[in-house]
């Protein structure tokens, strides 16, 4: 199943995924950074395999990201992703949330967006033609798994349970050099 397009392949691709059991964000105002259309998403590597998505807004300021690589098995599966400022993080950076919301097809593995849902987070830096997309890495003896309120897992991934603990390792990783997981392009 190719879903380049995802955040959730961000943590696949870097071995390592930064989420929460619910939103940390809660009723938050998201940022508008964004404008709506079709956008296409490569990975520096990878930089054959092209996906595409439609960028449309959705409530509370949120976005959905939509695949629209038809022919795969996961046409339609969507993300709903926020975004919000935080200070201490360089110019034209933004923190993200997402979060699955697939399109739910009878006999289909689902995964559809609850209260409860795994939140993946990230950092998010505009650029001239869209956007860039860093997923940290977070193994069991990194700075962003000591913090309190946070559980390093298998396979790379942390937990968190405090939004000050997430913003601290984002502000943290925000001061070192800066490398893409995923650049999106409009289109």
């Amino acid at each position: 199943m190719r879903k380049a397009f995802t955040v959730l392949t961000l943590c696949v691709l870097t071995a390592g995924c930064w989420q929460s059991k619910g939103s940390l964000y809660g009723n938050a105002p998201a940022a508008d950074p964004l404008r709506t259309g079709n956008v296409s998403s490569i990975s520096p590597d990878n930089p054959k395999d092209v996906s595409r998505a439609v960028i449309t807004r959705g409530q509370g300021g949120a976005y959905r990201l939509t695949n629209a690589d038809k022919g795969t098995s996961d046409f339609g599966d969507a993300y709903v992703v926020r975004f919000f400022t935080l200070a201490g993080l360089p110019n034209g950076s933004l923190v993200f949330e997402a979060v699955a919301d697939d399109k739910c097809e009878p006999g289909k593995d689902c995964n559809r967006m609850t209260a409860a849902s795994e939140r993946y987070y990230g950092l998010m830096r505009l650029t001239r033609t869209g956007a860039e997309v860093t997923s940290p890495d977070c193994d069991k003896t990194s700075a962003a798994a000591r913090l309190p309120g946070v559980t390093a897992g298998d396979y790379g991934t942390c937990t968190f349970t405090s939004r000050a603990s997430l913003e601290a390792a984002l502000k943290a990783q925000a001061t070192q050099p800066w490398k893409a997981n995923l650049t999106y392009r409009y289109e």
